[in-house]
């Protein structure tokens, strides 16, 4: 049965997968609002590709936008999955189950003068704008995630280290690399907390605790009012922006890949490589070289003179 197969699978998720919480909750919702009321009770033997199409029309009748239901068919496919390999039920193949078409992706990046007109209205002279600076520092220098900085200890910055292992999305391990201009904001920071407590971004108080991805919204919301901007301003606009202002100064988009932990560079490609065509067009006319003489275009140069 359907339910039976869905409480295992939050499990796996929760036990062997290691989602984070915010996932399992995200995978939990496509399962109470969409999966489970549409597709009832029923046995995933007799699961047809029907039925998914009937999730899909019922989605697409309520007006679901295209990324909602993405996340529910993804989430309807690893399912799938999960229940052939794990649990050896034999269901309906994910791999006739078709995602809908996503198009390409917009990213949304922040300008020079954006970044400059952001940290300009951060009061850095107070405890919770110094913490709020040293979290846009950090988010712009490394295009951690948000789950990832608020995971950092600050012994990273006590002991002045200038790299840091962090497990990430699916719990892959990866290197961090600080610059110097992330830990001066970091240790202003420091320099103004006065509590015992390991993490690094820390609520206030007289018992502070690790913050949370439900505080850090309100922060980004509050300061882009303060800052005018039009754009919107996300933890992940800054992932964004990070990964746009390595390539756009030549960074190897393999290189990239690495550095913010993508599975596939498929995703780093999807994301970025359309960013700009002028960078490009550069990166053509500065890197092709296979040392060859065009004499051809000499000679015709030559000529036309």
């Amino acid at each position: 049965m359907l339910s039976r197969a869905v409480d295992s699978y939050i499990t796996f998720c929760q036990v062997e997968k290691l989602n984070a919480k915010e996932t399992v909750l995200k995978v939990r919702d496509c399962f109470r609002v969409w999966i489970t009321p549409v597709l009832g009770d029923i046995e995933l033997e007799s699961l047809s590709l029907i039925d998914t199409m009937s999730l899909k029309q019922a989605m697409v009748s309520k007006g679901t936008s295209v990324a909602r239901q993405y996340s529910v068919i993804i989430t309807l496919k690893t399912f799938l999955r999960f229940c052939i390999e794990v649990l050896k039920i034999k269901t309906l193949d994910p791999k006739e189950v078709r995602l809908p078409d996503r198009g390409k992706p917009h990213v949304l990046v922040l300008t020079k003068n954006e970044i400059e007109q952001l940290l300009k209205n951060i009061p850095s002279y107070t405890y919770s704008g110094s913490r709020l600076r040293a979290l846009v520092e950090v988010l712009l220098g490394t295009g951690m995630r948000i789950s990832e900085a608020l995971s950092l200890n600050r012994e990273t910055f006590d002991l002045n280290l200038d790299r840091v292992d962090v497990i990430g999305k699916g719990n892959k391990h990866r290197e961090i690399f600080f610059t110097k201009r992330c830990q001066y904001w970091v240790q202003n920071y420091l320099s103004k907390r006065y509590d015992e407590h390991p993490g690094l971004f820390v609520t206030t108080g007289y018992k502070p605790e690790r913050l949370s991805r439900s505080d850090i919204s309100r922060f980004f919301v509050n300061l882009r009012k303060k800052a005018k901007l039009d754009k919107k301003v996300t933890p992940h606009v800054l992932r964004h922006t990070y990964c746009t202002n390595l390539l756009n100064n030549g960074a190897d988009i393999t290189f990239i890949k690495e550095l913010v932990g993508h599975e596939d560079i498929q995703t780093t490609a999807k994301y970025y490589l359309s960013v700009s065509k002028e960078q490009l067009r550069k990166v053509v006319d500065k890197y092709l070289d296979y040392g060859l003489q065009d004499e051809e275009l000499l000679d015709s140069e030559n000529t036309s003179r």
